[in-house]
């Protein structure tokens, strides 16, 4: 009676065993043809970028400043920023009560960077900028320096400190410490 108990306990442990191996197969063989083939290099264009930057310019709606967000495709850089600006808001923030106390331009602004301070040479003949119109101007250059700026780490729109020159006529400097966020 004992030998008949050892063999059925050994033929237990063969058939588990034999069960396993089954089992591990069949699961190797699933993993390893899954039925896609394998494919080299494939180029598909250019490498993700993530998300854009986007420009804020501060527009004027009942004499207070407001930043409004707007995408912008090419090269993200202050000046860009700033000729947006002058150009005004377009007709959709038209209708929400958005408008802009800068001058008109016969021609672009000049803008040059040297750490912190920015400075913006205007043409000639542009008239002296309003506080609310330097407000604008030293806001949304503050903004656009911080997104510029953003993977270095060495800047904030506090920081910003903007020359306005129009040659001859007048200068004002502002920084970006009193920009509404």
């Amino acid at each position: 009676m004992r030998r008949l108990i050892k063999r059925e306990r050994r033929r237990g442990r063969g058939k588990r065993a034999v069960r396993a191996g089954l089992s591990l197969t069949a699961a190797a063989l699933l993993l390893s043809s899954c039925g896609i083939p394998s494919t080299g290099v494939v180029e598909a264009g250019e490498a993700a970028t993530g998300i854009r930057p986007a420009y804020v310019l501060y527009f004027v709606r009942q004499d207070t400043l407001l930043g409004v967000r707007s995408r912008v495709p090419g090269t993200f850089d202050i000046g860009t920023a700033v000729a947006l600006l002058f150009q005004g808001p377009d007709a959709v923030l038209g209708r929400k009560g958005l408008t802009t106390e800068l001058p008109p331009l016969t021609s672009p602004p000049t803008v040059r960077a040297d750490g912190a301070r920015l400075s913006v040479e205007l043409p000639r003949g542009t008239e002296p900028l309003t506080g609310t119109a330097l407000a604008q101007l030293t806001c949304t250059i503050a903004a656009a320096r911080v997104v510029v700026d953003a993977g270095s780490g060495s800047g904030s729109a506090s920081s910003t400190k903007v020359t306005v020159t129009i040659p001859g006529v007048w200068q004002a400097e502002s920084s970006g410490g009193k920009c509404p966020e």
